[in-house]
């Protein structure tokens, strides 16, 4: 999208190349500095009330708040140790695609997405969204399937399975708790904006081409096929066995044929 293009022109200046990289880890030391301090969590979340009052770090600091993944333990360190591995494939692999700029600018709008919705929230129920940074991971991690379909994963160290599926399934996770908790579709509906932006649109344009590409191919090799030749020919009408199955000839000596029913009048019927 032209805009899009004219915008990132202007912000370049915002490029942090390895952005997602630095959330990652961010992610992981404030999760290890639970055993230091177990309130980190409480620290971190947004909470409007407390933000008005001058603790304004929340703003930046609930999306990497370890609060809701998993209880601080091996499973916990694990999964966080895997999901930093793809996040660093993710970052490096969309930067090579798209440069820091646009990279940086998509984190940064779900980013304000999440702190809208957050917002909102707090203005309405005194609560805030715990882990609401997992969904701009989730979105980032949307926009790399997309481009990268086929790229595998081994669950379990054994079982290879293709990102394209992880993302259908975490695609079904988000829209089912968006559906079923208006809390949580606050939340969703403004982290999966950078993708609407930046992805979707030439994901579908792209499947338009393809199925454009796919449809001028078969008219293509269809024209290369030759049609089938007859045998027969009537001389009068021009018909062929190609027109009925049921349709009979007769061959006079010179080679010229006539169907049954155009046998001239005056002559006996040759085999």
């Amino acid at each position: 999208m032209r805009w899009l293009e004219r915008l990132e022109d202007r912000l370049h200046w915002l490029a942090i190349p390895g952005l997602f990289r630095f959330l990652a880890l961010t992610g992981v030391v404030t999760f290890a500095a639970q055993w230091i301090y177990p309130d980190i969590a409480g620290a971190l979340a947004f909470d409007l009330r407390k933000i008005m009052a001058g603790e304004v770090w929340r703003i930046v600091t609930f999306v990497f708040s370890p609060q809701g993944i998993f209880g601080f333990n091996a499973i916990g360190a694990l999964f966080l140790y895997f999901a930093v591995m793809i996040a660093f494939l993710i970052n490096d692999s969309l930067e090579q695609l798209w440069g820091s700029t646009r990279l940086t600018l998509f984190i940064l709008t779900g980013w304000i997405g999440l702190i809208i919705g957050q917002t909102i929230l707090g203005l309405f129920l005194p609560i805030s969204f715990p882990n609401a940074g997992l969904y701009l991971y989730l979105t980032t991690f949307f926009a790399f399937a997309t481009y990268f379909p086929k790229v595998e994963f081994y669950i379990f160290f054994i079982i290879p399975i293709q990102v394209r599926w992880l993302a259908w399934i975490g695609f079904v996770f988000l829209a089912y708790t968006a559906l079923t908790s208006y809390v949580a579709a606050l939340m969703i509906v403004p982290a999966l904006m950078p993708y609407a932006l930046w992805v979707l649109p030439g994901f579908v344009r792209n499947r338009k081409n393809l199925a454009y590409a796919s449809s001028r191919r078969k008219n293509f090799e269809a024209k290369q096929i030759p049609e089938e030749e007859a045998f027969h020919r009537c001389a009068t009408c021009n018909r062929t066995e190609n027109d009925s199955p049921d349709l009979e000839f007769r061959t006079f000596p010179d080679g010229t044929e006539y169907c049954l029913d155009h046998l001239p009048a005056d002559t006996a019927r040759p085999s």
